[in-house]
């Protein structure tokens, strides 16, 4: 079924494109990350951060929505992003502040214990706060498949996670493979087109690589590299946003109900008007 979900999603991308809108501002934002510090704009790094959480939910309230009523058009995509909004945001707060809490409390007795035994800790640091990403992951799956309020949805992403660990992991596992081929073919590409820029580093000993900063890669490839880097890195959240959404939630529905989730059947008439077969 973990599989089924994965084709339902290539399925549900290749046929309805207003899907993509998800990872379109993925990719812009991603550009935005990358080009705005070059021209001195680092001032706006937070604020652009705080603008990407404010905008994920509404995105994926769309995503959500237009899936779980099968009606792929704009309209939908809009009505949706702005019915589940704050069913989306407000869990999300109430996990960022929990995982704040949990931060600081591990910290307090950290700090008393001496730096020797906060570096110790640190593991068990991060391993909790993974531990909270991945069972509240489903959240906004719950939030929008089945109405929920913000606690009840967060419970039921545990619960979820909990009667489905095997699948959940493998999920995990299908995005991170996904992630990573992504990854690849961008550093492919990303070396293919700036090979002559890059060419002074193969001649390089292994001291003074291992003395370059991240800077220093920037003098490197110029103005023209670092653009051609946004765009691939643009590109690679385009694709992995859109996927990632998609992917969760054929999963969840086809998880949630026990039924896998069917791609319909049918085509657009000229006014745009979806019908099916």
């Amino acid at each position: 079924m973990t599989l089924k979900s994965v084709t339902n999603a290539a399925s549900l991308l290749r046929r309805h494109p207003v899907l993509w809108s998800v990872g379109l501002a993925m990719g812009a934002l991603a550009v935005l990350e990358i080009i705005i510090p070059l021209y001195g704009g680092a001032f706006y790094t937070e604020p652009l951060a705080l603008l990407q959480l404010l905008v994920m939910p509404f995105l994926a309230g769309g995503v959500y929505g237009t899936v779980k009523g099968e009606t792929f058009s704009a309209g939908e995509f809009l009505r949706s992003g702005k019915t589940y909004y704050f069913r989306i945001l407000l869990p999300a707060l109430v996990i960022f502040f929990g995982v704040v809490l949990t931060v600081f409390l591990l910290a307090i007795p950290l700090a008393l214990l001496g730096a020797g035994a906060a570096a110790g800790m640190a593991p068990l640091l991060l391993g909790v706060l993974v531990s909270i990403a991945f069972f509240t992951f489903f959240y906004d799956t719950v939030a929008v498949f089945e109405d929920t309020n913000v606690f009840e949805s967060i419970r039921r992403s545990i619960e979820f996670v909990m009667n489905n660990l095997g699948s959940v992991l493998l999920f995990y596992l299908a995005n991170i493979v996904v992630f990573v081929a992504l990854g690849f073919a961008g550093i492919f590409a990303w070396t293919a087109l700036l090979a002559e820029k890059l060419e002074p580093l193969t001649r390089m000993g292994p001291e003074e690589l291992q003395t370059m900063m991240p800077q220093d890669i920037l003098a490197l490839i110029g103005t023209e590299g670092i653009w051609i880097t946004a765009v691939i890195y643009a590109v690679v959240m385009v694709l992995f946003s859109a996927f990632l959404y998609a992917y969760k939630a054929s999963f969840f529905h086809s998880h949630a109900t026990g039924v896998p989730q069917q791609v319909e059947q049918g085509e657009y008439d000229e006014k745009g008007r979806w019908y099916k077969y």
